[in-house]
């Protein structure tokens, strides 16, 4: 492991927290870790390596958000009062 790809790792990491508190409830830390990752391989060799951070979590919050547009609404049951 390089220390370019080290920091790499940390800044994809910081990110994925930073969203993960934003989103929790509304989605699965799994799918938010995936999306986070994702997002991380399409920026790869695209951007200047110290844009990183910035530009991970600015897509990886569009594309959660743009998950939580398109997911169905949970319905929510309430028992019937009697």
């Amino acid at each position: 492991m390089t220390v370019r790809s080290h920091r790499a790792d940390d800044v994809v990491d910081e990110v994925g927290v930073w969203l993960a508190g934003e989103f929790a409830g509304r989605l699965p830390a799994s799918e938010i870790d995936r999306v986070v990752r994702a997002t991380r391989l399409d920026l790869e060799g695209s951007i200047a390596p110290e844009e990183l951070g910035e530009m991970l979590h600015r897509l990886g919050r569009a594309r959660l958000q743009r998950l939580l547009q398109y997911a169905p609404a949970a319905q929510v049951r309430i028992p019937q009062a009697r």
